[in-house]
């Protein structure tokens, strides 16, 4: 089937695609095709509702989407935000608005070495547990403090 990809300029793209293809692999074509990553897309199905393509592993039938249908691209941007480690270290991060507690804690500890589980992310007087940095009023140049876990016994 054919899909409308359309693009906030007004340009419209079109993609031949499977009902069984996944929201994931939908990303994959229209970033060989357009050169938009993967990683900065948001898809939204404009179906009088606008039903958000959000989770990757799900096919594109789940949606609802159709021969014809069309699907708005929106490119999303990274935002710098600041870590303050415990020394007073400040390092620059690069997040998207998406993204997830655990995976910028994945972040943190490949480039800081800190074990996720051992750290304790503070923004706004909240420790970040789980969601999205998003839920957390996380936004371009925050700072968020870095200090460890405890051990105790």
């Amino acid at each position: 089937m054919e899909i409308n990809i359309k693009m906030l300029t007004g340009a419209c793209h079109i993609l031949r695609v499977n009902p069984g293809d996944t929201v994931a692999s939908l990303k994959t074509r229209i970033q060989e095709k357009l050169g938009v990553s993967c990683d900065t897309q948001k898809l939204m199905f404009v179906n009088g509702q606008n039903t958000h393509l959000s989770d990757d592993s799900q096919p594109i039938s789940r949606y609802g989407l159709h021969h014809g249908a069309t699907v708005s691209l929106l490119v999303t941007q990274p935002v710098q935000v600041l870590l303050k480690d415990e020394a007073g270290k400040t390092t620059t991060y690069d997040i998207k608005p998406d993204e997830t507690v655990s995976h910028f804690k994945s972040r943190v500890e490949s480039r800081q070495g800190v074990p996720a589980n051992q750290q304790r992310l503070i923004h706004e007087s909240r420790e970040m547990n789980e969601g999205k940095l998003s839920d957390y009023n996380v936004t371009a140049k925050s700072t968020i403090y870095l200090t460890f876990r405890l051990r105790g016994g």
